[in-house]
């Protein structure tokens, strides 16, 4: 005899998961139907973000059905009312809300799940209490990245027993959820799944990954799929780069984030100049130009003589005259960028614009070489940059400083003027006199990787031992903290506790066998390539070799366009698909960044298949 399974689910989400025989649109068309003939029920309750509202009519069928030996599962049914909350065992005190930083945890031991294991979701949910109820998993805060003792703050699926059958209730977006990707990590929720089939007997399927890694190791394919994910994700505004860049792949949404910001495109470009070499192909040197051309045209960087920013780039678009917030980051990529575009093409514009930033960098940095991580327009209004060049506030962070000191070697290689390379010394040279001291974002791994390039390139400018010992102390470290995939674990947070804010780490303690491809193996698969060719050392070439391949076979592949050729921050090693302590609301666990990932990582690649650096070049500068 065949077993019947009712659906009810409007939307159609729920048809992926779910073994049905019959489906209905509206739960009314079960007021026609006998329901005893069905072995279980399934009501998705969720209508654009609204719960439904079953009628008693229905519900009186509900009730019969289930003490007969039916199982009912409802998701997101409305339950604020006496009778649909006493069915499910779940009483609704809120209108829905919509989950933020909150987390899913198993409340139960099972054969199937440990309990205390936390998993993550994305979309609406209710709050409320149950009675007379089994809970499986509830919902809260929690901190953690993989597991908790605590115990959570609302019911998010539980189970009522009537008579010979039972009621199975959601609170959250589950079967239904239109963002399948979201809810993670994956094998955690078909353990899920397996004790909902096992343990009470739902018909449900398996998840299928919308995320997968292509475990492939061919560079030609990784590097085309990169391509792809530029062209087709819809990070372009228009493909060939005339209108820019924009920033992310949101971590939370999955969509763009049309925010344009000239690192990135600095970075985007750097890419495709480098493609077009790789392919022998002028449209991907072409598509760089663009990029740079916008941000000129779009007047991003400040080039009036009077202005006290002068020199210095918008950290974003914005309706104001002049920068604001002048990060020193950010601004050190543009002028990296085009002063070697500007030793590969002799294209004068990204000369002029590249020693402009460089020297705005120079003339606030202090005596020992460092800086602030950020300096504000109104600062140098008030306070002049003489304030700046005689102060000892510096950020400490090989995050900002770093950078700097690279684009400074840049700006030596084409000014030839002695204080770039002079300052970039003595700054790199404070920072190795006072590792202690230094100062961490995200963890220690993702300092001392960008740490990484302003040692080796201040090495092979000057060949200074004291810098050479340092660039070993700090590749020694990074070696240390490599997992057996390749990739760098993240170690050493800064501050643990931070969370629920931006720029936070997507893992909490040692060991939790997170990679992050947004701060740390990102930069280092160029910055271990420079440190290669700065020192000669076959260690460096091993490590970078080793992150090469871990990298390659991550690439995302996937039905979703935006993901599709891209890198996602964070990545669980252990369980080998992109996970993390998704904690940072500015730049979470699963953003895919256009400039900081994707082009730097393809950048990474490139140099070492063109076998070049950032400083030794094939010039078209005489």
């Amino acid at each position: 005899m065949k077993v019947m399974i009712a659906l009810v689910d409007s939307s159609k989400v729920m048809n992926r998961l779910v073994g049905f025989t019959k489906a209905y649109s509206t739960v009314e068309q079960l007021l026609e139907e006998n329901l005893l003939e069905y072995k279980a029920i399934f009501i998705n309750g969720n209508k654009d973000g609204v719960p439904l509202k079953l009628s008693y009519a229905l519900l009186e069928k509900l009730y019969a059905f289930v003490e007969q030996g039916g199982t009912l599962y409802g998701e997101l049914v409305n339950c604020e009312d006496f009778p649909t909350s006493r069915l499910f065992g779940f009483k609704q005190d809120f209108a829905v809300t919509n989950r933020r930083l909150e987390k899913v945890v198993i409340a139960s031991a099972n054969s199937y799940c440990k309990k205390g294991q936390l998993l993550e979701w994305q979309g609406p949910y209710l709050t409320g209490f149950t009675f007379d109820t089994e809970g499986l998993l509830d919902i809260g805060h929690f901190k953690e990245t993989h597991e908790t003792e605590g115990e959570g703050s609302y019911p998010g699926i539980v189970v009522k027993k009537h008579g010979k059958g039972q009621a199975v209730f959601s609170a959250f977006s589950f079967l239904g959820n239109e963002q399948s990707w979201a809810l993670r990590p994956n094998w955690a929720w078909n353990d899920v799944i397996t004790w909902l089939q096992v343990e009470y007997g739902l018909p449900i399927r398996s998840i299928e990954p919308i995320i997968q890694v292509s475990k492939d190791k061919n560079i030609e394919n990784m590097l085309k799929k990169g391509v792809h994910w530029f062209l087709q994700s819809g990070i372009f505004p228009q493909v060939d780069g005339r209108l820019g860049v924009y920033e992310n792949v949101h971590s939370i949404r999955s969509d763009i984030s049309k925010d344009y910001r000239p690192d990135c495109h600095a970075q985007t470009a750097l890419f495709f100049y480098l493609y077009g070499e790789y392919t022998k192909e002028s449209k991907w040197k072409a598509v760089s130009e663009n990029l740079l051309s916008y941000l000129f045209a779009s007047g991003y960087q400040d080039t009036d003589p009077a202005s006290v920013t002068y020199g210095f780039w918008k950290w974003f678009q914005s309706p104001r005259a002049k920068p604001d917030q002048i990060f020193s980051d950010d601004n050190s990529w543009a002028a990296l960028v085009l002063l070697f575009l500007y030793r590969k093409t002799g294209n004068e514009e990204y000369k002029r614009r590249g020693l402009l930033t460089a020297k705005a960098l120079l003339d606030t940095q202090n005596k020992k070489g460092l800086r602030p991580a950020c300096i504000r327009e109104n600062e140098l209004l008030e306070k002049g940059i003489e304030f700046f060049q005689s102060s000892t506030e510096a950020s400490m962070n090989p995050h900002f400083e770093s950078i700097v000191h690279a684009a400074f070697i840049q700006a030596y290689y084409v000014s030839k003027d002695e204080a770039f390379l002079q300052t970039a010394y003595q700054g790199t040279l404070t920072l190795l006199d006072n590792l202690e001291n230094l100062k961490f974002m995200y963890s220690k791994t993702a300092g001392y990787s960008r740490f990484l390039l302003s040692l080796a390139q201040v090495y092979a400018v000057t060949k200074d031992e004291r810098i050479c010992r340092g660039l070993h102390e700090v590749f020694e470290y990074l070696s240390i903290h490599q997992h057996e995939l390749g990739a760098i674990e993240e170690s050493d947070n800064p501050d643990p506790e931070r969370y629920g804010t931006e720029d936070t780490g997507v893992f909490r303690k040692n060991h939790e066998g997170i990679a992050d491809l947004l701060y740390t193996n990102n930069f280092l698969l160029m910055n271990a390539w420079e440190a290669w060719k700065a020192t000669g050392d076959p260690k460096m070439i091993e490590f970078y070799d080793k992150l090469a391949r871990f990298i390659t076979k991550v690439q995302i592949g996937s039905s979703k366009k935006e993901f599709d050729g891209g890198w996602m921050r964070s990545f669980h090693l252990d369980s080998g698909e992109y996970f993390g302590n998704n904690g940072d609301t500015g730049w979470g666990a699963y953003v895919i960044e256009s400039g900081w990932t994707n082009a730097n990582i393809l950048t990474g690649f490139l140099l070492k298949e063109l076998n070049q650096s950032l400083l030794d070049i094939e010039s078209k500068v005489q």
